[in-house]
């Protein structure tokens, strides 16, 4: 994404106009090339400095990672108190609460911006679909209350995703219900911004699961209404036709994009690990989830096992939007 930078300084009288105009120039050259980004912990909420791309060389999951659970918790980035996607002619940030259609230079992965912590409470599952529906209700707002707080603050816009549950496939009526022709799946209806869990679908992944199953799925289809909103997924469309759906390339895309929203699911599990219903249990069964498979239907889309593992596992070790950026990896690191 491309700033313009303009100023234009008239004949100033006294020192202390000339003092304040080399101040905010200063100030407004550091936030525009991500040197001075401040962030606020939803913790506490005390003003916290965040981390810059200096800290790393390049970002993203880049080769195997251990079994053992290292969920990021509190040390996850703060979210983003200044707006990224759009900056004053003197360099100030500004909101603009507009999505921004790009890819590896999306403003969001630009720095390092966590999730909104939050203590998620949610009510037993069991085997039907009214607890079903009513676990996915509260598993919602809790997503709602982690990313509003990081998209608002970095000037994009958030709304929550509808819900449809049905408890049988062939009940959906949903504008992509072509998705289930090939059988019973969980899926995000970006026509409609809407979450897809048919209870015939979800019941075999959560079997077993107290709660971590049911959350590793539903926040990956989260996943995807955050890339709906901040103009990700509309980038990857017009490239993806651009270069052809179904080559090479064009799976390749949908691995990117599929890889992402793993990433995003573990960002959640992994900085909110240890806060009320989200506890070691919860993590642990989430991420058997991923690392078993059960929920990756076709590699060639949506990646290898041990690339969505990997990405979901570092999305959860980093809980950072700028770890996320698989736009940005090398092909190896998205099969």
């Amino acid at each position: 994404m491309n700033s313009t930078f303009s100023s234009r300084l008239g004949p100033l009288r006294g020192n202390r106009i000339v003092l304040i105009w080399v101040v905010l120039g200063v100030i407004g050259a550091l936030t525009a090339t991500g040197l001075l980004v401040t962030g606020r912990s939803t913790d506490a909420g005390e003003m916290l400095t965040a981390r810059t791309i200096s800290d790393s060389t390049t970002p993203g999951f880049a080769g195997a990672l251990p079994d053992s659970a290292n969920p990021i918790g509190d040390a996850a980035p703060p979210v983003a108190f200044a707006p990224l996607a759009g900056l004053s002619p003197a360099g100030m940030p500004v909101a603009s609460s507009r999505a921004v259609q790009a890819l590896a230079d999306h403003p969001l992965f630009a720095q390092h911006v966590g999730l909104g912590r939050v203590d998620c409470k949610l009510p037993a599952w069991h085997d039907d679909p009214e607890t079903a529906r009513a676990f996915y209700r509260s598993a919602i707002a809790c997503l709602d209350a982690s990313w509003e707080p990081t998209l608002r603050g970095a000037g994009l816009p958030f709304h929550p995703p509808r819900l449809l549950a049905p408890t049988e496939s062939r009940d959906v009526a949903s504008q992509c219900v072509q998705r289930l022709r090939n059988g019973p799946t969980t899926f995000y209806c970006a026509l409609d911004e809407t979450l897809v869990l048919p209870y015939d679908a979800m019941r075999p992944l959560s079997s077993g699961s107290r709660r971590g199953a049911q959350l590793a799925v539903l926040s990956t289809e989260y996943g995807h209404h955050v890339q709906n909103l901040i103009g990700v997924m509309q980038a990857y469309n017009e490239k993806r036709a651009t270069i052809g759906k179904e080559t090479t390339a064009g799976r390749e895309q949908s691995r990117r994009m599929e890889l992402q929203a793993r990433c995003f699911s573990g960002m959640f599990l992994g900085t909110n690990f240890g806060r009320a219903d989200i506890d070691e249990q919860t993590w642990t069964e989430a991420s058997h989830t991923v690392q078993s498979g059960h929920a990756t239907r076709d590699p060639r889309m949506q990646g290898t096992e041990e690339n969505v593992w990997g990405w979901w596992k570092w999305g959860s070790d980093k809980g950072d939007t700028w770890e996320c950026n698989t736009w940005y990896s090398s092909p190896a690191h998205v099969e």
